[in-house]
């Protein structure tokens, strides 16, 4: 990224992870930037909460491996400069029914981008991990690269870089309204952003909004066609907890046939219980609604998720955590430039598969901010992409 001849003050809305690696990526690059949240950062009402995220390489494009590899890069460099550690690699499966449209599509992406795996069949994963119970004639796909993230540190170390480096952090403060510059090529004024307590000026606006990314864009003409939903994370006390630790325990992720639902498991990792998730499994919620409790038949859907998959693991739930997933029609991210007004920049990198991406996620929002373009390939993650599009007609 070449540096602008005169910084930019950049308004961004939003202390989400995204937000806040976007934050640290304008401010190292020694621009002026002010990061609004509307709670305080780190807060349990968004999807950026934690102890743990995957990483991983598994994905059906060539583009997504790209930022993942670059994403890697990333937190080991903010490890680095935090001096703590982010980034656990345990290797990790993918598992889905033969022929199964996701497997088939991340294996041809491995193929396609020389990254090293190895198939195998539900009988070979259960013969090495016996805890696991899955129909033999699955394929499973094995990736060395899959890792964890210790996820609240990592929010943690981008903010505390981000104010290293100069930026300006605001919480317990909401945007109400975004004022544009006039005329489209931005020359004739600065944007304004409102708040509760005061108005800021600024030459560029990052809106990382999440669920409440329409409600700040209101105003401007553009209403993006998310759906809003609670996830749960459920944490099991193991009856053998020597059997769950990394190495032991598989880090794996389960495609379901039909759906998009994925059940998925973590070996024992920043705390003494095992996490498990049915993801996608939520229901629909107003992103205002800042319930935290969880819906009972999701529940019981991955409860019996977790008896069938995991029977060994017994039934002892320690805690129930609650969160939200920001879903696009098509589950890709938004990175890209408001249509009418490209002083605004929409970050939406939903779809709950976004915080292992939030190094490359920031940049490239940075990129775009101060640049209007970005090194990576955001073609996929375009507002004027048919999915989007058809979605708004």
């Amino acid at each position: 990224m070449a540096l602008t001849a005169k910084p930019k003050h950049t308004v961004v809305i939003g202390g989400g992870i995204v937000g806040c690696a976007t934050a640290y990526a304008l401010a190292r690059a020694g621009q002026p930037v002010t990061l609004i949240e509307q709670f305080r950062v780190g807060h349990v009402f968004g999807s950026s909460h934690g102890p743990s995220r995957i990483i991983r390489l598994a994905y059906d494009g060539a583009d997504y491996v790209r930022m993942a590899r670059a994403s890697y890069a990333g937190w080991r460099a903010l490890a680095a400069e935090a001096n703590t550690p982010l980034i656990e690699i345990v290797g990790g499966y993918d598992i889905g029914l033969p022929g199964t449209e996701a497997i088939a599509g991340i294996r041809a992406t491995y193929v396609e981008t020389g990254t090293p795996f190895t198939y195998m069949t539900g009988a070979q994963m259960m013969a090495t991990f016996p805890q696991m119970q899955i129909p033999t004639d699955m394929d499973v796909l094995y990736q060395a690269d899959y890792g964890l993230l210790h996820a609240d540190r990592c929010m943690q170390a981008f903010v505390a870089q981000a104010r290293r480096h100069g930026a300006t952090l605001v919480e317990d403060e909401c945007v109400t309204g975004i004022h544009p510059a006039r005329g489209s090529d931005n020359t004739a004024d600065t944007s304004k952003v409102v708040t509760t307590r005061q108005t800021y000026e600024a030459d560029r606006v990052i809106v990382c909004a999440g669920s409440w990314m329409n409600k700040v864009l209101a105003g401007l003409g553009l209403k993006l066609p998310l759906k809003t939903t609670k996830e749960m994370s459920v944490y099991y006390r193991p009856r053998h907890p020597q059997d769950y630790l990394p190495g032991r325990f598989p880090l794996f992720l389960q495609r379901h046939p039909g759906s998009t639902v994925i059940g998925n498991a973590f070996p024992i990792f920043g705390s003494p219980f095992v996490k498990v998730i049915l993801d996608r499994n939520g229901v629909e919620i107003d992103p205002d609604d800042t319930d935290l409790s969880p819906n009972p038949a999701a529940l019981e859907r991955l409860k019996a998720y977790a008896k069938t998959t995991l029977p060994a693991l017994g039934e002892d739930v320690v805690e129930v955590v609650t969160c939200r997933y920001t879903l696009t029609p098509d589950e890709h991210f938004i990175l890209d430039q408001h249509p009418a007004h490209p002083d605004i920049i929409i970050g939406s990198p939903c779809s709950g598969h976004g915080f292992k991406f939030a190094p490359v996620l920031g940049q490239i929002l940075s990129d775009l901010a101060l640049d209007g373009k970005t090194s990576f390939d955001i073609s996929r993650f375009r507002l004027d992409r048919p999915a989007l599009m058809s979605a708004q007609a």
